[in-house]
């Protein structure tokens, strides 16, 4: 038993220190491109665009809990996730100290098996496993919509600047030459 729970924490060591572990390729690199920065961004504003929740942080927030608004800077509620998901922990660890397993308890309980174990068991079993997977879809769900809407405010914030100036996308923050064209058509 032991050398298979050797191999598997081994293999997630090994994935979670990988550089990445996404399912689907990234088309562009954004650490080598030099963005056209707006003027009065802040860096605050730069480094939420530049965040992205990848898969490598659906992992490790499995590991670590409140990990994803860790990185997206909330991290009042990646205390709060923390939190609740050590309680989680904790009711499993009461569970384990009486001898009791989490996956028996919710397992017999489905399966209507006659057993030695109290209701209180049970409650906290259900308990423990609904705040330890919550949390942690909470944690992925929450976040990446938090990311998303901040993003979201900040394009809105700058394209709505690029509108009341009257400049395109492509003449942002570009200085204006006088220059003459002549077009000759055969």
């Amino acid at each position: 038993m032991t050398k298979y729970l050797f191999i598997l924490l081994t293999l997630i060591s090994l994935q979670l220190s990988a550089q990445d572990l996404d399912i689907y390729k990234v088309k562009k690199n954004s650490n080598f491109e030099l963005p056209n920065i707006p003027k009065g961004m802040t860096y605050e504003e730069f480094k939420t665009l530049s965040t992205d929740l990848r898969m490598q942080d659906m992992a490790i927030a499995l590991v670590f809990p409140g990990h994803a608004h860790f990185k997206i800077g909330e991290k009042k509620k990646g205390y709060y996730i923390m939190g609740v998901r050590s309680l989680g922990y904790a009711a499993w660890g009461y569970l384990a100290l009486n001898n009791k397993s989490l996956i028996s308890i919710v397992a017999k309980d489905q399966l209507y098996y006659s057993s030695s174990v109290s209701d209180t068991d049970v409650a906290i079993a259900y308990s423990s496993l609904v705040l330890m997977v919550g949390s942690y879809l909470y944690d992925w769900i929450h976040a990446k919509y938090m990311l998303d809407s901040k993003q979201n405010s900040i394009r809105y914030k700058y394209a709505k600047k690029k509108v009341l100036f009257g400049v395109s996308s492509m003449q942002f923050n570009q200085k204006y030459y006088p220059s003459l064209s002549l077009t000759y058509n055969f």
